[in-house]
């Protein structure tokens, strides 16, 4: 009997020391998580469109965020809330008191002018930025009106079929690298862009896809030259292209 209650006192010694040493490295862990990852240096890749203190301030949101390893732990293990201007943003662990911030920014493809400001929209139609200031290589679109501009919320055509059209003929000129300085509606949605000495007429929807590929193909040809390109009446079957020389 004796010698079980000192085997069993012995275990309870290694279960309370076990407890303590695990109960010590535990405190040494969360230690070192506070005092040698604290956060110091924030790098930001990948944004053009937007500096460095936007990203900084969508990301360390709270009041934990004074931490590298909590930051990147909180965007692996959690979904992050949706920024309206960004794709995707991967955060990495450089150092114990540097992250890096990677972006991926949603493509402008195109502003319109409203209320004496620039209203800014992505590939799907919604309003990315209203603001006076001109981003460059971003085309202005005319022709159209908007019942109302909000940002972050879907442009609010009078002619829903235009959006649609619009952004199916920005989407496809963005394809081949071909953006031009203005992209205008006409009469029954016909689209015409503007590429400073050539102005491309489009005309409607029909074979709009198949268009643009020719426009693609005909534009090195035009190198130097002034004039009006004309597809409008393009079609698989008549595949006259007819250039107008000013």
């Amino acid at each position: 009997m004796i010698k079980k209650k000192r085997r069993k006192r012995a275990r309870r010694k290694r279960r309370l020391l076990a407890l303590l040493i695990f109960a010590g490295i535990a405190a040494i862990a969360v230690l070192i998580g506070i005092t040698g990852f604290k956060l110091t240096k924030v790098q930001v890749t990948g944004n053009e469109l937007y500096t460095d203190r936007q990203i900084k301030e969508s990301v360390l949101n709270d009041e934990y965020s004074w931490n590298t390893l909590y930051v990147v732990l909180k965007y692996k293990l959690f979904k992050m809330k949706e920024i309206p201007f960004i794709d995707e943003m991967e955060i990495q662990l450089r150092s114990p008191n540097k992250i890096q911030i990677k972006v991926y920014e949603k493509a402008i493809i195109g502003y319109i002018e409203a209320n004496d400001q620039n209203v800014y929209f992505d590939k799907d139609g919604f309003v990315v930025e209203i603001s006076k200031r001109r981003i460059e290589n971003v085309p202005k679109v005319e022709g159209i009106e908007c019942r109302e501009v909000v940002v972050y919320e879907k442009l609010s055509l009078k002619d829903e079929n235009a959006l649609s059209l619009l952004l199916t003929f920005s989407h496809q000129l963005q394809k081949y690298e071909r953006i031009p300085q203005t992209i205008a509606f006409g009469e029954n949605n016909g689209l015409s862009a503007d590429f400073g000495s050539i102005r491309a007429e489009i005309g409607d929807a029909q074979y709009l896809i198949e268009k643009v590929m020719r426009l693609d193909a005909i534009m090195p040809q035009l190198k130097g030259k002034k004039g009006v390109l004309h597809l409008e009446n393009w079609t698989p079957l008549t595949t006259d292209a007819v250039f107008a020389p000013d």
